[in-house]
Formats: structure tokens, C-alpha cells, sequence
């Protein structure tokens, strides 16, 4: 663990907080992750400040999975050029990506779910059930 001197010029260095400051937003948070809810008492490490990196706006406090996890779809959002589509923004994205996965276009437009590989298409072991499919539909056997 740090010494406390360390922290404090950390926190203000890096994020412009104060010890003080963080404990609030600790506090106001439950002592968890705001993201996961979890507590970081098992893993004995504090929550990470999570921050804009396009203006610097403190978010709150994170866990590093959650942190990490964050940055990544941050980062996709701009390497993958959707920051330069007008009108779209990041929490829009993130918005639109839960109503997709709570509530799937596709199956309002069938009227049903249907279900189809439950994997990645296209690896080799997708390939192989493929191949057995394709026999025992040939052969009219039950698919093991």
C-alpha cells in the first residue's frame, strides 16, 4: 500500500482530488463499485477514479474490472470512427446497445426467438458440428 503522502499527491497530480474528496465520493457510493456494486475488501486495493479522458471530469469510483472494461468500450467507440458519425455519442451507443440486448429487434420482427449457433460461426469447431449436421442430415440420424 502507499503511504498516505503518496496518495494524496497522486490523487491531486493525476486527478486534481483530494483525499477528502475521494472519501465522499467513496462514501456516497456505498464503499462499492458504482458499475458492479462490488466491494474491493477481498482484493484489499482501493476503487480506481475513473475520469474523461476528453475533459477530465471525475465519474466516480471504479473497480479495476469494471474500469478496465470501460476504457475498452470507450476506446473501441473512437477507434472504430463512430465518435465522427453527427449526433451520435458514446452514452447513446451504450443506451442503444442495452434496449438491443434486452430486447432484440430480430425476435420482434419474427414474432418469435430463434435460435441458431450458440458460439462464434465461423471457428473450427463451429465447422465440425457443420460437417457431423450435414452427415446425419444424409444419413437421417439424430445430431450427437
Amino acid at each position: 500500500m502507499e503511504s498516505e503522502k503518496a496518495r494524496a499527491k497522486r490523487l491531486c497530480d493525476n486527478f486534481k482530488l483530494t483525499i477528502t474528496q475521494w472519501e465522499i465520493i467513496y462514501c456516497y457510493q456505498n464503499k462499492v463499485c458504482w458499475i458492479c456494486g462490488r466491494s474491493t475488501e477481498r482484493t484489499g486495493k482501493r476503487l480506481a477514479v475513473d475520469h474523461r479522458h476528453d475533459s477530465g471530469l471525475i465519474c466516480g469510483l471504479l473497480c479495476h474490472q469494471c474500469n478496465v472494461l470501460l476504457g475498452k468500450i470507450e476506446n473501441a467507440f473512437v477507434r472504430l470512427g463512430l465518435h465522427k458519425v453527427p449526433g451520435l455519442n458514446l452514452i447513446a451507443v451504450i443506451e442503444k446497445l442495452a434496449a438491443y440486448l434486452k430486447d432484440p429487434p430480430a425476435v420482434k420482427a419474427l414474432g418469435t426467438a430463434v435460435y441458431g449457433y450458440a458460439g462464434r460461426v465461423g471457428t473450427k469447431k463451429h465447422r465440425k458440428l457443420l460437417k457431423k449436421e450435414r452427415k446425419a442430415k444424409k444419413n437421417n440420424a439424430p445430431i450427437r
